[in-house]
């Protein structure tokens, strides 16, 4: 995140925290929206936003939130994937996969959402389909590396190391990974050619 933008959030911050003081949540709730319908994902805001609509039995309300800022802006494909995180947030992984299913039917060329979908499927203990979403994502983009870790990851998860294996071998004929993840999938491919588990120090690095 660019210095200008962390700027940005502290100040937003600074400002929002004013209106909740004076009571005024209604106004810090604008002033968030206001900021993320320009940056979706800046962690700071998204992270308030939570702090303040995930109260307990308040978990609707980061939805509606959501909802209302992506009915705002319909055009912008970061807001569906910031909805389908509130869904997730709320323990509706079910109805982030709808919303992030129907976005790719329209444009399935975005990283983010590919990796959101898998991560939806995998909390939902859906690992082929988790593994059919990184393999989609890894034929649109070859070297987005998240999409290489996570399938390894996965795959030894869910106790297939031969699969996992070859998983580790195929990235590593990918060209154009950087090379602090080829070692990563190098060291792990290792122990898995060996039959062994990599040891989570190792597959959390």
């Amino acid at each position: 995140m660019s210095e200008s933008i962390t700027r940005s959030s502290d100040e937003l911050a600074t400002q929002a925290n004013q209106r909740i003081l004076q009571g005024d949540v209604e106004g810090a709730l604008s002033l968030f929206k206001g900021h993320l319908k320009d940056d979706p994902f800046d962690p700071k805001v998204v992270g308030l936003v939570e702090s303040l609509l995930l109260a307990p039995d308040q978990g609707r309300g980061l939805v509606d939130f959501y909802r209302d800022l992506q009915k705002t802006y319909p055009d912008d494909w970061r807001l569906v994937v910031s909805l389908a995180r509130a869904y997730s947030k709320t323990g509706k992984d079910s109805l982030a996969v709808v919303q992030l299913q129907k976005l790719l039917r329209t444009d399935s060329q975005h990283a983010e959402v590919w990796m959101e979908l898998a991560t939806c499927y995998r909390r939902l203990d859906k690992i082929e389909l988790a593994l059919r979403a990184l393999n989609s994502l890894i034929d649109i983009q070859s070297t987005h590396a998240p999409a290489h870790i996570a399938r390894i990851r996965y795959l030894v998860e869910a106790g297939d190391l031969t699969e996992a294996a070859a998983a580790s071998i195929f990235s590593l004929e990918v060209g154009g990974l950087e090379h602090s993840v080829r070692d990563w999938i190098d060291k792990v491919n290792l122990m898995l050619e060996q039959g062994l588990r990599p040891d989570d120090d190792l597959l959390y690095r």
